[in-house]
This record gives C-alpha cells, structure tokens and sequence, in this order.
C-alpha cells in the first residue's frame, strides 16, 4: 500500500510542477517596424590603385514604435560593398578595411 502512496505523491508532485509553475500571459511588446530610406544615388563606384569597387543596394534603416514614432535603434546605412582586381598580373588580399564618411563640404563625418 505504501508503494501506491509513493507514486501518487509523485504523480501530484510533477502534476503541480507542471500546472503549477506555467508561466501567466506576458504583457503585449510594443510593435517595431523599420522605416526605410532611400539613398541617392543608389550606388557609388570607386577605384584605389589596382581595386576598383562598386558599393550597391544603399538605404538607411531605423527601428520605430509603432503608434509613438518612439526610436528603438538608431538608423543605419547599410549596402553591398563589392571588390574587383583589375590588374592582370597582380594579386592582392584585403587585410583591413574603413568606410569613412564624407559630406558634401568634403569634411569627414564618421565611421561606417
């Protein structure tokens, strides 16, 4: 009899944990949407020495808040960045790399 009595204690025993310690709703997360725009030009190329390069698909992205316009993270200019060696008899390897601003005045304005 006491075995029937040790596994009902047990079977109450999970049953409570199970039931018993799920979690209640949690409160509705406000609704994020990127804002997204548009760069012109949509595109840049550039040439150093023997690379040339072609920086595509340009937009600045910021997180919102739906409803407060709140900003969540701040805007960012994101695009592809595409190399080409256009020497024909040597070979390079990119080692580092730094995308710098420049504004229309010519003034460094930050780091990408």
């Amino acid at each position: 009899m006491s075995k029937w009595a040790e596994v009902t204690a047990l079977v109450a025993a999970v049953s409570v944990i199970t039931l018993g310690c799920a979690q209640g709703p949690s409160a509705t997360a406000a609704v994020v949407a990127d804002k997204t725009y548009t760069v012109t030009p949509a595109s840049v190329t550039v040439k150093a020495g023997i690379v040339t390069g072609e920086v595509t698909e340009m937009k600045v992205t910021e997180r919102v808040a739906q409803g407060s316009d709140r900003v969540v993270s701040p805007a960012k200019l994101t695009g592809t960045l595409k190399l080409k060696n256009t020497s024909t008899n040597q070979t390079v390897r990119l080692v580092a790399g730094k995308i710098l601003y420049i504004d229309a005045q010519g003034q460094e304005g930050g780091e990408g």
